[in-house]
């Protein structure tokens, strides 16, 4: 054989090893893109009745908190399928790894914290003493006896119980915040304990039409999270990322300002 013919096959040996070598890391390159570029679909759990945190609009969920968990999901690649269901059964439903995560003015608390994984908190809240605006109560010294009304499964009942055996009063539990204030308007309850920003967006709305009022400052300081199951794996760590990007972005401040602004 001459040495022309051997540097030939040579350099077509090599040539060959080149594009299989270059086929190989194409092939894998790919699999990689594909599995970084497939957005994740996640459940999460959410009320319908509760502005301005998440409510229906011609037949559409919107709210405070939609739009954030939608803000973070753009941001980290998740596709959100949204679940409706009552308040007193989002916990339970992120216990049993029915729902990935929700989002409904949840507040963080210790004892939920053993059951569900929470995000950096996004939102700071507190509970209000709100009562009819004709009623005759002015401040806590007049809830001797008074009837209280919170909603299943929240801080406010507790709240509710705790100053109905302070004051010698009592408490109807009910699913709406809806009912909650029908309840006050008829006159069957005198007070109700519910998340201030919700009660003051009600009240800004409804200006000088406005059927209920705050009576005095806030009676708790509480701080909103988005609740994720413990099963979820990573999630939680997506929901985090994706609020630190929103408050560096600015956009967690014009979601506010949707809401919430002057």
């Amino acid at each position: 054989m001459n040495i022309l013919k051997l540097k030939s096959i040579k350099n077509i040996t090599f040539a060959l090893l080149a594009v299989v070598l270059l086929l190989v890391v194409s092939a894998c390159g790919a699999d990689d893109t594909g599995a970084d570029g497939e957005a994740q679909e996640i459940s999460v759990a959410v009320v319908q009745d509760y502005p301005p945190f998440e409510y229906i609009v011609d037949g559409e969920l919107t709210g405070f908190d939609v739009d954030i968990i939608e803000a973070i999901a753009e941001n980290q690649n998740l596709i959100v399928n949204w679940e409706i269901m009552r308040f007193d059964g989002i916990i339970p439903a992120l216990q049993a790894n029915q729902m990935d995560a929700a989002v409904s003015a949840i507040t963080i608390r210790d004892d939920r914290a053993e059951v569900v994984d929470f995000s950096d908190h996004y939102f700071e809240s507190g509970l209000s003493l709100v009562v009819a605006a004709d009623s005759d109560i002015n401040s806590m010294d007049d809830l001797e006896g008074a009837q209280f009304v919170a909603k299943q499964g929240t801080s406010g009942l507790e709240k509710a119980r705790e100053l109905a055996e302070q004051y010698g009063g009592d408490v109807t539990v009910l699913q709406e915040d809806a009912t909650m204030y029908m309840e006050l308007a008829s006159g069957n309850a005198d007070a109700m304990i519910n998340d201030y920003p919700s009660v003051a967006y009600k009240i800004a709305l409804d200006g000088d039409e406005s059927d209920v009022r705050i009576v005095g400052d806030r009676l708790t300081g509480e701080n909103y999270g988005i609740a994720v199951s413990k099963q979820a794996d990573g999630l939680l760590d997506k929901m985090n990322a994706g609020l630190a990007y929103l408050h560096e972005s600015g956009k967690y401040d014009e979601i506010y300002d949707r809401y919430f602004g002057e």
